[in-house]
């Protein structure tokens, strides 16, 4: 903290000047408690510059979430590419059967096993193809879900620091016109106690030539 303790000289113009000497006070009162609104606002700061680098590694989070699903997207993308491949080899197979059902027209049994082989493998085609469009929008929803929260606390956050920094700039703006103030007021002070001083003085110096005087 500030001190403004009196000098001998000053203690003679406190006696003179009580006014000076409250004014003084209260000076140095206004100053230390701005030097202890400077300490609290520069350690907000501190703060938002924690919770800021808190935000990035969040984003940092949502991006890494965002390159996972795309690549289990592109697993899923592959695994569909598989089933399309099994499903164009049933059709293939299902030309075949229906050529050749044509061809042992007399064979009935022939044909209906080969009828009875093709839904199976296309009931199997369908399942697989069913199970993994079902795993992917499960997964899609989960990840969705993840990054909708992520993005709440996000905006939570921004909300947060946005109003402590504009309270930190509202006080930083009385700090800077209080002081602003008491420093003006301060030098009017000196100012009254330099002209004291010259008078007490000129008084000291005319008793000193009066004393000379008398002997």
């Amino acid at each position: 903290s500030v001190d403004f303790s009196c000098s001998e000289t000053d203690c003679l113009l406190c006696l003179g000047f009580p006014r000076a000497h409250a004014f003084k006070r209260e000076t140095e009162r206004l100053v230390n408690e701005l030097r202890s609104s400077a300490q609290y606002t520069e350690q907000q700061l501190d703060i938002i510059a924690d919770r800021t680098f808190s935000l990035l590694q969040s984003s940092n989070q949502i991006h890494e979430s965002l390159m996972s699903v795309d690549l289990q997207v592109r697993h899923v993308v592959q695994a569909t590419k598989g089933v399309e491949g099994q499903i164009d080899a049933l059709s293939k197979q299902s030309e075949a059967v229906y050529k050749r059902s044509e061809e042992i027209a007399q064979s009935q049994s022939q044909l209906q096993a080969g009828q009875k082989m093709m839904n199976e493998n296309l009931k199997e085609g369908v399942t697989m193809l069913q199970e993994a469009y079902s795993n992917l929008g499960e997964e899609v929803g989960n990840l969705r879900n993840e990054a909708m929260e992520i993005e709440k606390q996000i905006d939570s956050v921004g909300e947060t620091m946005s109003s402590k920094f504009q309270n930190l700039q509202s006080k930083a703006d009385d700090i800077e016109h209080m002081a602003g103030s008491s420093l003006s007021k301060q030098q009017e002070l000196l100012d009254g106690q330099s002209t004291a001083l010259r008078g007490l003085k000129f008084l000291t110096e005319s008793q000193s030539a009066a004393l000379e005087e008398s002997r």
